[in-house]
């Protein structure tokens, strides 16, 4: 498999804003896709502010809004830029869907470890700097929690210790995960799946797997998920759930039938779960 080439995708936008802090390096960047979520960003923002982690740095990927949120985003970094080793907005010249916005925050940082925070989420004050702790101690190629999820409805995920034989079952491991910027590059990126309807995560967890990768799970309630009835998840993932898990097996034959079509998993299973939530769950989260 080719490693992303980043010079593709970085002339997919411009920046728009772009806020240093001479002197501070940061281990961490944290990447923000951002599409007509004007409504949610500050949230998601003001959750990195309030992290214990010192240094690190934030890029939202604009992903041609129609909405203001990028202008939000904008001033409110500007507002904050002391906080942040660095701080960018760029903006797509067209929507490009989640997975490009994510390659493109790759593209647009450089330091050795991404957190993907979607703009509709939020997380906990000690989240980046537990999971950073894990990959340090662990070695594994990303770091993951439990999830809480809040809005329409208070529930735990299930996210547990890293199994790759469970992914051929359900996705029990949310996107927002802190990720070594080595295995990604290895890995090749986000790929897009069925016209961009999501499990974009799902898809490189696989990948993931396939290449010995290792995740860690840290056992705490750190990454919020906000369930909300204009998510990705229930208007494109769920309505097209049936083509996204046949892409997926057919991607990825080992993980789904790791001994030959006999192990196939029961006709129209839907191994997707919101939120790497619950398991009697139809999507998956986005």
């Amino acid at each position: 498999m080719q490693p992303m080439r980043l010079y593709d995708v970085a002339s997919l936008g411009e920046i728009v804003y772009d806020s240093h802090n001479d002197g501070i390096a940061a281990e961490v960047a944290v990447i923000v896709p951002l599409y007509n979520y004007a409504d949610t960003v500050l949230e998601g923002l003001e959750s990195l502010v309030r992290q214990d982690l010192p240094e690190f740095s934030v890029v939202v990927v604009d992903d041609a809004s129609a909405d203001d949120g990028g202008e939000h985003a904008i001033r409110f970094l500007e507002r904050r830029r002391a906080r942040f080793a660095t701080a960018r907005v760029l903006r797509h010249h067209r929507n490009q869907g989640l997975s490009m916005a994510r390659n493109s925050g790759i593209a647009w940082s450089s330091e050795p470890y991404l957190f993907m925070l979607d703009a509709d989420n939020r997380l906990r004050p000690p989240a980046l700097s537990r999971l950073l702790e894990a990959l340090h101690c662990s070695g594994a190629a990303f770091a993951y929690s439990q999830l809480f999820w809040f809005g329409d409805e208070d529930a735990i995920g299930i996210a547990d210790v890293w199994e790759p034989e469970r992914l051929a079952i359900n996705n029990y491991i949310d996107a927002m995960a802190l990720i070594r910027r080595d295995a990604l590059l290895a890995a090749g990126g986000y790929a897009v799946l069925a016209d961009d309807h999501g499990l974009e995560d799902y898809d490189l967890w696989c990948r993931f797997a396939e290449l010995g990768l290792e995740g860690v799970f840290v056992p705490e309630l750190i990454c919020e998920y906000r369930v909300h009835a204009a998510s990705m998840v229930r208007t494109r993932s769920i309505p097209n759930i049936l083509a996204l898990n046949a892409e997926l097996a057919l991607r990825h034959p080992s993980i789904f039938y790791p001994h030959g079509a006999e192990s196939a998993a029961p006709t129209g299973m839907c191994r997707a779960t919101e939120g790497a939530g619950r398991s009697d769950r139809s999507g998956q989260r986005q």
